[in-house]
């Protein structure tokens, strides 16, 4: 999709966004991730198409469906975003144990920006879903007829996170480590495969006065840590 970032560079976005909304949202937990767990999140449309998405979590006992998207810019955004209303619709339409879920979108470009909170709103979500649709969304629901109230519903269980890079660099993100991760290919990790500065001593400095860290050689699996983030420059972006 033009505008999206590559595949490395998407992959680090879904952690990154993950640990953002982690930092913002009292109380979310997340569970999945596309990369380790796909079955976790994988659907088939109305279509018989299948879909994904990048995240699951709960919050209050809540189920949460995420979309994480990492651009370079905002031009294609809303037809991605429209296609997540059709995963998000088919969702709840087709599996009664997700009629009460909520589904949330983030990202870290502004976009709809003539539109604003109308973005949630059940009259763009319908006309997303029926006139206005993207060929994503398309795809998705194929010639399925869609029923307002299922509409209503799901425009109650929306929310949109933005969070633009220079603003992550400024709080960083929130990282949980997983079986033989470690500081280095953590951090690689959410830079899009690559060390972000040329001296990791810089990077586990301020990973110790974050987190007060006795010794960073030696973190559990499972740990969550505030870590810091430089920006990724490889796709024209400010390091």
């Amino acid at each position: 999709m033009p505008g999206e970032i590559s595949h490395e560079i998407g992959r680090a976005y879904v952690f990154v966004l993950c640990g953002c909304l982690q930092r913002a949202v009292k109380d979310f937990t997340p569970l999945f991730d596309v990369y380790s767990a796909p079955e976790k999140l994988s659907f088939k449309g109305l279509s018989g198409s299948d879909y994904s998405f990048d995240l699951s979590g709960h919050i209050h006992a809540t189920e949460v469906f995420i979309e994480s998207k990492g651009y370079k810019d905002g031009n294609s955004l809303l037809d991605a975003y429209r296609e997540f209303l059709a995963k998000a619709y088919c969702t709840t339409v087709q599996f009664s144990r997700h009629q009460r879920d909520q589904f949330w979108f983030a990202t870290n470009v502004p976009f709809g920006t003539s539109i604003g909170r109308k973005l949630v709103d059940s009259q763009f979500v319908s006309d997303s879903l029926r006139s206005s649709k993207s060929p994503g969304a398309a795809a998705i629901l194929g010639d399925a007829a869609i029923d307002d109230g299922h509409v209503r519903s799901l425009a109650s269980r929306l929310a949109i996170g933005i969070f633009t890079d220079s603003f992550i660099k400024v709080m960083g993100t929130l990282y949980r480590f997983r079986p033989g991760d470690n500081l280095w290919n953590a951090t690689k990790l959410l830079h899009g495969g690559r060390m972000p500065v040329s001296h990791y001593d810089s990077v586990v400095e301020q990973v110790v006065r974050m987190n007060n860290l006795r010794d960073p050689n030696h973190i559990r699996s499972g740990q969550r840590l505030h870590l810091p983030w430089y920006g990724i420059s490889d796709f024209g972006l400010e390091s």
